[in-house]
């Protein structure tokens, strides 16, 4: 079957289309002007290069030269700056793309209607489009430039049934390819790690040279890094990035306070955003919209670096600062080199994060694990957990020394008896107020986001029936809400919301520290067999005197205490085995 007449050299109608460059990957000469030079009538080096791309495909590498020398003509060059739309989820699928330099997101359905959710990314080589002219259905996501990106566009629509009438091969291709993306996507494979990185500094007062500098050689631990500043990347286009990127394992751009053109070029290349400013300046708007905005928090991860002197933060200095932004970002408190290796691990997704689990007076057992992860040298980048595993972690996210974190527990959970302020039981058997005293005491009036190493806690909300993550706000208010057990201590109440012990819900909550960026998780589960022991049988309490006497002969009833504390991490210490194996 013949294939239908070729195009005539014109516009195309790609988005954002412009000049396309080099398209080093595949040795791609420049095409000077895509809106007056189509791919039907190039010079014979031109064609030689595009051909060599189109081989290059999964799709179109089955067929034979004849083939791609006849669907050459075919193609038309595009640019895509970085953050333009492709195309839409639900859009008619008219065309297909093959990615020549840069690279592109695919979005889907995020939690709610507002926002999107990554499903994948496009490297240079692949294609996009192909499924949806196969079965002739909408796109099924929305493709996004994560970068700056050169493409070439097959513009009409039924030209690849077209062309696997003619060559029957190309079928092969395409459905190979297609198969192995379905695949990659029902295994859950995990995303590209980042590679490129924007570092924007908040004004002029901040050292941004001297940061690049620092955080270069922690990335460098982790692979070849290469500082772009202005004099380097300024006026480069999407091909030139894009080399670079296969040439090294991380590109940092580094931003000027007053140059919004080059900003705007670093914001466009970057898989995330570091925001640099110093801990005890005014926090004020950031200069960049898209940073400010969580709009691409879900795929772009926003860190906030804040520069601060030797020593724990300032309680209450980072609070101004996330107040800037709307959505997740991420605070990182730099004071000297172990914070900086720490934000390496963290974008080289080499960070270890801490996970310990609800599990009662057996907590001072995670105190063990901590006192032998440190005599071992082995680095502890982030600190999450549930009940009195989160007010442990909540301790070595403070920085405390072997020595300080004992003696702190030892005062609030051994003589600070927290459970002593007993109460008529109306909603619980004590009244809390002697827990919150001795979690106050010990931890003062910190922010979570002021301690030095990222830290989450978690809490059962009964007025929503889930998990709240707490990652934000007083850090004794918080913990003493996730350490709530039912019946024992009345429920925190915030904002019409009724707060108890996370163990409810999630006793070992290893998914929020790995949806938190932390892949590699060191979990310690001392939740134990709490098999309540009962070695006779009745179906009625029995009366005082009884339940006396057999006491006395060593008969065994379950305590009230132990009964509540049962119940309440009974469905969650079931998840967390499973979460072990």
């Amino acid at each position: 079957m013949p294939l239908p007449d070729a195009p005539a050299g014109g516009s195309s109608p790609c988005p954002g289309m412009g000049r396309v460059g080099t398209g080093q990957e595949f040795g791609l000469s420049r095409i000077e002007d895509t809106s007056a030079k189509g791919t039907g009538n190039m010079d014979s080096t031109e064609r030689a290069s595009l051909m060599t791309m189109i081989e290059r495909t999964a799709v179109f590498g089955a067929l034979g030269p004849d083939a791609r020398e006849a669907l050459l003509p075919y193609f038309e060059p595009c640019h895509l700056a970085g953050g333009e739309t492709l195309c839409r989820r639900g859009d008619v699928s008219d065309a297909l793309y093959v990615l020549c330099s840069g690279s592109l997101g695919a979005f889907g359905p995020g939690l709610s209607s507002e926002q999107e959710r990554l499903l994948g990314v496009i490297a240079p080589g692949e294609t996009v489009g192909e499924l949806g002219l196969l079965t002739e259905q909408p796109r099924s996501a929305t493709v996004r430039a994560l970068r700056d990106c050169t493409l070439l566009k097959l513009s009409r629509g039924d030209m690849l049934l077209r062309l696997i009438g003619a060559y029957p091969q190309a079928l092969v291709g395409t459905l190979r390819y297609v198969l192995e993306r379905l695949l990659r996507r029902d295994m859950g494979e995990a995303l590209t790690p980042p590679r490129t990185f924007a570092l924007l500094p908040f004004d002029d007062g901040v050292p941004v040279r001297e940061t690049a500098a620092s955080l270069a050689a922690a990335l460098s631990d982790h692979g070849r890094v290469l500082v772009i500043d202005a004099a380097l990347g300024r006026n480069r286009d999407a091909d030139w990035h894009s080399a670079r990127e296969q040439e090294h394992r991380f590109l940092l751009y580094v931003a000027d306070a007053g140059d919004a053109a080059w900003r705007a070029t670093c914001v466009r290349q970057a898989d995330q955003f570091l925001m640099l400013a110093r801990a005890d300046a005014h926090a004020g708007p950031w200069p960049d919209a898209v940073c400010q905005s969580g709009a691409d928090a879900l795929h772009r991860v926003r860190r906030l670096l804040l520069l601060g002197a030797a020593g724990a933060p300032r309680p209450g200095s980072t609070g101004p600062w996330m107040a800037q932004f709307e959505g997740p970002v991420s605070p990182h408190h730099l004071r000297g080199t172990p914070d900086y290796a720490r934000l390496g691990r963290h974008l080289a997704h080499r960070a270890v994060g801490l996970v310990l689990s609800g599990g009662g007076a057996r907590g001072f057992g995670h105190i063990g694990v901590v006192r032998a992860l440190r005599e071992l040298g082995q680095p502890i980048d982030a600190v999450g957990g549930t009940s009195i595993g989160a007010i442990i972690g909540a301790g070595v996210a403070c920085e405390w020394d072997d020595a300080e974190l004992l003696d702190y527990m030892r005062q609030a959970f051994i003589r600070g008896h927290p459970l002593r302020d007993l109460t008529v039981p109306l909603i619980a058997l004590t009244r809390g107020a002697r827990t919150t005293r001795l979690l106050r005491r010990t931890f003062g009036e910190r922010q979570i986001e002021d301690l030095a190493l990222p830290f989450f806690c978690v809490s059962a909300n009964l007025t929503r029936g889930c998990a709240d993550v707490h990652t934000l706000g007083p850090l004794w208010k918080w913990l003493r809400a996730g350490a709530a057990i039912p019946g024992l201590l009345p429920p925190l109440l915030d904002a019409g919301m009724v707060h108890v012990d996370g163990a409810v819900v999630n006793n070992l909550p290893t998914d929020v520290m790995r949806d938190r960026g932390v892949h590699q998780v060191i979990a310690v589960d001392i939740s134990g067999d709490d098999a309540l022991p009962a070695n006779f049988e009745d179906v009625a309490l029995p009366t005082l005197p009884r339940l006396t006497w057999e006491w006395l002969n060593g008969r065994q009833w379950p305590s009230l205490f132990a009964i509540l504390a049962r119940s309440a991490r009974i469905a969650a210490c079931s998840i967390s085995s499973v979460v072990m194996r």
